[in-house]
């Protein structure tokens, strides 16, 4: 001790400052990982969704089932999914604007919540009365198409206004994880609920006691925003025509060349990327030969590449984020074209796993560089016209579910990939595009 004593005396005799830089113990350095988990109320914002996600994860497992299961029909899954992608094509937009409006965009996120737990109770009530039919599973697409397409602008660009800009990669890749890690746990969770009850073969009863569950969920996610502050902000052209600011986003978007490039090369991905998440209960039931419990199982193992995925692109540093979203969308078609050729259980198991690695890194990758080059007064808007993939993509599956009855849904997803691999090894042919940061 008193060595150490005499070393720090002749340090500040000689220089004072580089005593005190030399000496200083260095706090301790949090994993840039998890960066944006420093922010305490990002933390709060991220528990609070996670609600939302866990819920979400139990709905793309339990509708689709459900659909197949009533109707025995990859057309009646088309449905399902345009009539809730029609909504989106008109209201997506208009979130956007009202997520550029609003004075807290938390207060839309909570509300439209609400309107989820309202729904996915009304389902559990119909299923317990023994009344549920495929009418009314369509009138909650729809309603929750709706909803979805309101809430999505606003949570999206609430992430930047919490963390802002220097986090924001980081924070989004962090929320895609959270996607990831409730894609991880709950499907198969659901699935055991659905089969430990008795569930398939015509036996819908126990679908009722997953839409209970997601009920909760949601109300959770709901009352967890009330302790997320954000700060209440005034809109620039709040009190512009809606239709007007609505017009200036779009216009914004077709003069900018960057969003416009991004927007319209991540629209061509999905419809060749997400078309056989919605085959999937048919698939796991005709091709797979599995029931409800190896359908969620299914779809929570292959999570794990999701999950790796998200918290790889965390870790990424600001730069060659183009090549890396062309390499995991080339990994993601690669992956549906080994997928659609597999009749075994496991091994399309673990080639899942390799595609969610690949979905991971294409869809947070897309989000993080769309709003890195987005105007703030904009990013609301654009935000929303990004949501619209999710509506076109409902909207195209229909044809797609239509060719699986004719051909099989080993090739329509085998088209798919196809599809994708062409597009990708266009692109890294596109400096434009391969090149940004």
């Amino acid at each position: 001790m008193k060595a150490s004593s005499t070393r720090k005396e002749e340090l500040l005799e000689l220089d004072p400052e580089a005593a005190v830089e030399a000496l200083e113990v260095p706090p301790p350095r949090w994993p840039q990982t998890f960066d944006a988990f420093k922010d305490r109320n990002f933390c709060w914002f991220f528990a609070a969704l996670f609600g939302n996600f866990a819920a979400m994860n139990m709905q793309m497992f339990i509708r689709g089932w459900l659909v197949y299961e009533i109707t025995g029909s990859y057309e009646k899954l088309g449905w399902m999914s345009a009539a809730g992608g029609a909504v989106g094509l008109v209201l997506a937009p208009l979130g956007g604007v009202v997520a550029d409006r609003v004075r807290q965009k938390k207060h839309v996120v909570q509300f439209c919540q609400g309107v989820n737990a309202s729904i996915t109770l009304t389902i559990a009530v119909l299923i317990a009365l023994g009344v549920l039919n495929f009418g009314h599973l369509l009138i909650a697409s729809i309603v929750q198409g709706m909803s979805m397409n309101a809430m999505m602008p606003s949570r999206q660009a609430l992430t930047a206004e919490i963390v802002g800009l220097e986090r924001l990669t980081n924070a989004i890749a962090l929320s895609t994880s959270g996607m990831n890690t409730a894609r991880l746990l709950v499907p198969g969770l659901a699935g055991f609920i659905v089969a430990a009850f008795g569930g398939g073969n015509g036996n819908i009863e126990p679908a009722q006691y997953v839409y209970y569950t997601m009920t909760i969920l949601y109300l959770i996610s709901m009352l967890g925003l009330i302790i997320v502050k954000v700060a209440d902000n005034e809109p620039e052209n709040g009190h512009e025509p809606i239709l007007r600011g609505l017009q200036q986003g779009f216009r914004y978007v077709f003069q900018t060349p960057t969003i416009r490039m991004l927007l319209g090369v991540n629209f061509l991905m999905v419809f060749f990327s997400m078309t056989y998440f919605l085959l999937l209960p048919g698939f796991v039931k005709d091709v797979l030969d599995a029931g409800p419990d190896r359908l969620g199982l299914l779809i929570s193992i292959s999570g794990v590449g999701s999950l790796v995925g998200s918290l790889l692109i965390a870790s990424m540093p600001d730069r060659n984020r183009g090549r890396v979203l062309l390499s995991s969308a080339l990994l993601l078609g690669v992956g549906l074209i080994f997928f659609s050729a597999s009749t075994h259980y496991w091994l399309s198991v673990a080639i899942l796993t390799v595609v969610g690695l690949g979905q991971s890194g294409r869809m947070s990758l897309s989000n993080m560089l769309l709003q890195a080059h987005v105007d703030n007064d904009y990013r609301g808007r654009v935000m929303s016209i990004y949501m619209l993939e999710f509506s076109i993509l409902a909207i195209s599956i229909y044809p797609i579910s239509l060719l699986a009855d004719r051909v099989g849904p080993q090739i329509a997803v085998g088209i798919s990939g196809v599809g994708l691999v062409l597009l990708v090894l266009v692109l890294f042919k596109v400096p434009a595009y391969r090149d940004l940061d």
